[in-house]
């Protein structure tokens, strides 16, 4: 069997010192796949930039932490504070979670980006009531949906997604190390591994607190050693776009 791995930088849509790091890691042949955040400062400025990028997987990005909704805050109540921006502390009704999700796909499908995958902000699919609408959402476009391990048990025929996930930081002392550990554990089958890469500008700053960080992981991650070693290992870098699947259920990967 041959070792397939999806090397996905999330965040892209944050600010454009975020889309400009990803977009420069795609250049140099290290990552394949990025996910949009379609609700945030940069999303504009990326949206165009990664149509004429046909060769970057897109996904979306589904946000309910940070920034405000794509549908108007009083169609998603539960979702919002008194400001009328997401808050993670809020108990989120699960029809104000779809009729998010679909504002925040139909703003990618409007821009003309035809998504790859869908995936969360902050792993917020290890809930009940954001991961039945993904895995619906999901299904009915017939895509892949980032499996990360930690989504709850569901009743339900769950979308096609990777063997193998890694979700490290690579900002941290000893980043490089533990980045090229898991390069030389990648299995047989398919993989993902998630990074968040960025230049730090002025919306970064409003946005996020990971700043100076996202300089570092991409400095890690546009090292001439990462790609090395992944050719050395005969590792075949893909995204999601690369997997088909049979009857819902068999897993086959086409060129």
């Amino acid at each position: 069997m041959t070792k397939y791995l999806i090397i996905n930088a999330d965040d892209c849509g944050m600010a454009p010192g975020v889309n400009q790091a990803i977009i420069e890691l795609h250049q140099a042949g290290v990552v394949q796949s990025t996910s949009l955040m379609v609700n945030m400062p940069g999303f504009r400025e990326a949206a165009p930039r990664l149509i004429n990028i046909p060769t970057l997987g897109v996904g979306l990005h589904f946000n309910l932490s940070s920034g405000s909704p794509i549908a108007p805050a009083s169609w998603v109540p539960s979702l919002v504070d008194e400001e009328g921006r997401f808050s993670e502390e809020l108990d989120w009704d699960e029809q104000d979670i779809m009729l998010e999700l679909k504002a925040q796909m139909n703003r990618l499908l409007t821009a003309g980006i035809k998504p790859t995958h869908i995936d969360s902000h902050r792993f917020i699919q290890d809930r009940k009531n954001v991961c039945r609408p993904m895995i619906v959402m999901a299904r009915s476009m017939n895509l892949p949906m980032r499996r990360t391990g930690w989504e709850p048990a569901l009743n339900m025929h769950l979308p096609p997604g990777v063997d193998k996930f890694y979700a490290h930081a690579y900002f941290e002392e000893g980043g490089k190390d533990i980045l090229m550990e898991n390069l030389r554990s990648i299995p047989h089958g398919t993989s993902e591994l998630i990074c968040h890469p960025g230049y730090v500008d002025e919306y970064l700053e409003n946005e996020c607190t990971w700043t100076d960080v996202r300089e570092i992981e991409f400095a890690v991650l546009n090292d001439p050693e990462v790609l090395e070693t992944i050719h050395a290992l005969k590792i075949r870098l893909i995204n999601y776009s690369h997997l088909r699947y049979s009857s819902g259920i068999s897993r086959r990967i086409i060129y």
